[in-house]
């Protein structure tokens, strides 16, 4: 079962993400680290957890107002041996393409991508350094909605994002992820409302390869080693 820490950068600092209302969001408080600092926060959580892969949301980028590429490229730099899954907003492949040759994974959310035309230009192009993340909100699809029933798009790997249960206890039932298409050969992820180990154990004895999460890890409510 594979642990990813998710931060979220806006404004060129790491803040606390809470039920998806982005504009809210204050510098991040943390019972393991006492920064807001990029670089800081990625250098502790790897002193606490032996975590092979880092998520990154660029907030700014997202939501189409600037970006934080600079700071995001420095811990990249910094942090050779970590694969770092990026979501900068993606709209269209051109966008896609800014980031060619990159040393990260691209995260293609639903909520940003313009069509599935462009996502699959995205997918030919870059078949196995993508990772698509189906971005849901009150329990509403965020994205083309052809992209949930053509299934021939989706690449190995999926994140199924409950925006709004980031930052809650409230993970999503895995019933309604199975009428999606949980069942399908594809390495599936799960983002938002994991919130301890059961949590964890859950997931992994129903097929999910990975959980990615945030604020249990800096609540200090993962015992790793019991993973």
């Amino acid at each position: 079962m594979e642990l990813i820490p998710a931060i979220d950068v806006l404004n060129s600092i790491v803040v606390k993400a809470f039920l998806g209302e982005r504009k809210k969001y204050m510098p991040i408080k943390s019972k393991l680290i006492n920064s807001s600092v990029l670089e800081k926060v990625i250098s502790v959580l790897l002193k606490e957890y032996n975590f092979k892969k880092i998520y990154i949301a660029d907030l700014n980028a997202i939501m189409g107002n600037k970006n934080n590429f600079y700071i995001s490229n420095k811990v990249i730099k910094k942090f050779p041996k970590i694969d770092f899954w990026i979501d900068y907003g993606v709209r269209t492949f051109s966008d896609f393409k800014k980031f060619d040759n990159s040393l990260f994974k691209t995260i293609i959310g639903s909520e940003t991508i313009k069509n599935i035309k462009e996502l699959n230009k995205i997918k030919k192009y870059k078949k196995n350094e993508i990772i698509l993340s189906l971005d849901f909100k009150n329990n509403l699809f965020l994205g083309p909605a052809d992209l949930i029933k053509n299934k021939k798009l989706w690449p190995k790997k999926i994140i199924f994002m409950s925006i709004d249960a980031i930052g809650s206890k409230n993970m999503p039932k895995l019933i309604k992820l199975k009428r999606l298409g949980l069942n399908l050969k594809k390495d599936f992820y799960l983002a938002g409302g994991v919130s301890n180990n059961e949590d964890i154990k859950h997931l992994k004895n129903n097929g999910i390869k990975g959980a990615i999460l945030s604020t249990a890890i800096h609540e200090k409510n993962i015992i790793y080693k019991d993973i």
